[in-house]
């Protein structure tokens, strides 16, 4: 009424004016109202659905936490050498590398829910038979179903975070992830802290865990995605385009995961306390300094030449393994966890750092090709690593050998950064891609870095 009085020229009271502008301005409003409202919901169930995957990646890396301290020291309870726990150790990796190649086929396949609940049923199965039958040559199979079984899940959890996460948003998302899956894989081993390497309730919550995490990818309201197509760079091809990064990853595979492999051995020689507790302790130490050094090696690294960060973080992995293998002190002292810690900050960052240095020197729509080659690389080194590492610890050297082997791993790869560094020049400031906090884990993991928006 008021608006139609204005529009036929009559005249009113200026007080009444305003309400005339409110008139006109509240369709507008209402309409700009219910935009924000439709945002933010898109928002919250965007961050709802990212939140319930990434708990879900949680629960699981708790389990797999738990059961990388149970296994080796139940291995060595029943007075297998080194040399066969890291056998085992690499037939686990074996199987990783393989679910992780036959992933995509298999989402396509059966889709998201189904594969992460068949490789679920198939995880928490295999752990209650290893609980059951204390057999070398039974807990090899079982590790291989680990192996294959954690692969597919990783595949089918990132896969669908890459689906729910806004492309503007991943760089967070994925520190958030990752630094959520480092945090559970420090606490997963502690549930087995004053358990002996004979009882069964590790196994218990290992099945527990992994039975949970079931629960928020089956609750997700989601369309499933699409599964992940990118397709590895030739071996040949990475190493003409970033032979430092190859150098790199495939050191971290065998170098990480063979001195992660064999670590609780060395709990064994605590001279108080839980054995398992200590073991937990030295493995929380190790993925902790991993995780405080990954923001400042990337800062630094986004500055300099990254194959100068990469050469240091091996060196600082090589100086605590130094100082760990004269010393060879009790593990459960402060000085000695404090050391191990210093050995993840160096050796747990430069795979990432590494990624990023491939970034750079890859085209942009090659991306995540070669990321993906990558991490068949590293998962390559992480068969050889355990089975390396295993035997030298057999030998007289006993456990002071795992630190002498990782002397040798990070000054080798020290060396070879300045060796390539004279062989070829820094990459340019403006042809750099940023640093992201990346694990190796799938190919669907590769596909939610950021650096790869658009190419695939």
């Amino acid at each position: 009424m008021l608006c139609s009085l204005v529009e036929t020229g009559v005249e009113i009271h200026p007080s009444l004016k305003q309400s005339q502008q409110t008139c006109r301005q509240a369709p507008i409003m209402l309409d700009w109202l219910c935009f924000n409202s439709k945002n933010q919901s898109k928002i919250m169930l965007a961050f709802r659905n990212v939140a319930t995957l990434i708990l879900a990646a949680a629960l699981l890396q708790i389990a797999g936490g738990l059961l990388g301290v149970i296994v080796p020291l139940a291995l060595g309870d029943q007075n297998l050498s080194n040399g066969v726990i890291g056998i085992i150790a690499a037939i686990y990796s074996a199987g990783f590398m393989i679910g992780a190649a036959n992933a995509p086929k298999v989402i396509r396949r059966i889709g998201n829910i189904r594969c992460f609940a068949f490789a679920a049923g198939i995880a928490a199965a295999t752990t209650l038979i290893m609980a059951m039958f204390r057999d070398p040559y039974v807990w090899s199979i079982m590790r291989f179903a680990h192996g294959v079984s954690f692969a597919l899940m990783l595949a089918s959890d990132e896969s669908w975070m890459t689906e729910v996460t806004p492309p503007e948003k991943r760089g967070a998302v994925l520190g958030i992830y990752h630094v959520a899956a480092k945090m559970a894989l420090i606490l997963g081993p502690f549930l087995a802290t004053g358990n002996l390497p004979a009882d069964l309730e590790p196994y218990m919550w290992c099945g527990i865990f992994m039975s949970l995490a079931l629960i928020p990818i089956c609750v997700t309201r989601r369309v499933q995605p699409d599964p992940p197509d990118a397709s590895p760079f030739p071996f040949k091809r990475m190493v003409e385009v970033a032979p430092s990064a190859v150098i790199g990853v495939f050191v971290a595979g065998v170098s990480n995961t063979g001195f992660l492999s064999l670590l609780p051995i060395f709990a064994e020689k605590a001279e108080s306390g839980s054995i398992a507790g200590t073991a937990a302790q030295l493995m929380a130490a190790a993925f902790l300094g991993g995780v405080i050094s990954q923001f400042p090696a990337g800062y630094i690294s986004d500055r300099i030449d990254r194959r100068i960060v990469v050469g240091i973080m091996g060196a600082l992995s090589g100086v605590a393994a130094l100082f760990l293998a004269i010393l060879d002190g009790s593990p459960s002292s402060l000085l000695i966890q404090g050391l191990v810690a210093l050995w993840g900050a160096g050796a747990l960052s430069f795979y990432g750092l590494c990624v990023a240095h491939a970034a750079d020197r890859c085209e942009p729509d090659k991306i995540s090709r070669m990321m993906s080659g990558l991490l068949f690389v590293w998962a390559a080194g992480s068969v050889i690593g355990p089975i390396l590492f295993g035997f030298i610890m057999s030998s007289p050297l006993e456990t002071r050998g795992l630190f002498i082997a990782e002397i040798f791993m990070g000054f080798f790869l020290l060396v070879a950064m300045l060796w390539r560094r004279r062989a070829k020049a820094a990459v340019e400031d403006d042809e750099r891609e940023s640093y992201e906090f990346v694990n190796p884990t799938s190919l669907a993991g590769v596909e939610i870095d950021p650096r790869t928006d658009g190419t695939h």
